[in-house]
């Protein structure tokens, strides 16, 4: 009795830790601009770590068919997710971890939001008569070439990040905190 009481609480705890885990990545995905529901089933997908069916990804979301469908869709386009099929059935797992997701989603919300706004601009500075206004979008042109200069200088650090394995992390956080701090 004793054991299954230990087992109840250890099971609750952990659906509530998944529960946690799942609404940040929404909330993440949903500043992103991908809408709660994928980063919620790619959380889901990097929490399983392991190739699972949608029926399994609808259970543990709470999402119907049709939203796990078009998120697993969004998370494919973006090449984050892969499907294989054994069988009758599709198995989802994530082809991309954490940092690595992140970039893919970075880069492509400046190539689809960002750079055509850019380019739109810059096709009409010429036509535009009011100086002050030309000024500002010449400033906003140069801001998105040091924008998309810093985001591939983010993305190359954050590719040599993923390759550290934790122990090797450790020590280089620890030996930064300390020269921070003074130590050495």
């Amino acid at each position: 009795m004793f054991y299954i009481l230990v087992k109840s609480k250890m099971e609750k705890k952990s659906e509530t830790n998944t529960k946690k885990i799942l609404s940040s990545f929404g909330r993440i995905s949903k500043q992103w601009g991908l809408g709660e529901s994928v980063g919620r089933v790619w959380g889901f997908l990097l929490f399983k770590s392991i190739p699972i069916t949608q029926k399994e990804i609808e259970k543990g979301t709470s999402y119907s068919r049709g939203l796990v469908s078009r998120s697993l869709n969004k998370l494919k386009d973006l090449d984050i997710i892969s499907a294989t099929r054994k069988g009758k059935e599709f198995y989802y797992s994530t082809n991309a971890s954490l940092i690595k997701g992140f970039n893919k989603v970075t880069k492509n919300f400046l190539e689809t939001e960002i750079k055509p706004l850019i380019e739109s601009l810059s096709k009409n500075l010429d036509e535009i008569k009011d100086i002050t206004i030309k000024k500002n979008i010449s400033r906003m042109i140069n801001e998105y070439k040091k924008l998309n200069l810093g985001i591939l200088i983010f993305s190359k650090t954050m590719e040599s990040l993923a390759l550290l394995n934790t122990k090797s992390l450790t020590e280089i956080t620890k030996k930064y905190s300390k020269k921070r701090e003074g130590g050495e």
